[in-house]
């Protein structure tokens, strides 16, 4: 169960600097007067909800599956 969770943190880790460097990258070319760069925020935020849900979800089946109490 510890290298699911550690795979799934470090999964959870990469895609999270992978959506922020994209905002940071859409800020420093567009900046935040521009609209795009609200867009692009708002889908790196419901992009990270849905991968955080997705782990989440893939941790909770292999919890179910690989525990003590399921030996």
């Amino acid at each position: 169960m510890g290298s699911t969770t550690a795979w799934v943190l470090r999964t959870w880790a990469k895609f999270t600097l992978l959506f922020a460097l994209i905002v940071a990258g859409a800020w420093f070319y567009l900046g935040t007067a521009s609209g795009l760069f609200w867009v692009v925020l708002a889908g790196a935020v419901v992009a990270e909800w849905y991968v955080v849900r997705q782990l989440a979800r893939e941790w909770s089946w292999e919890a179910r599956a690989t525990w003590w109490w399921s030996a």
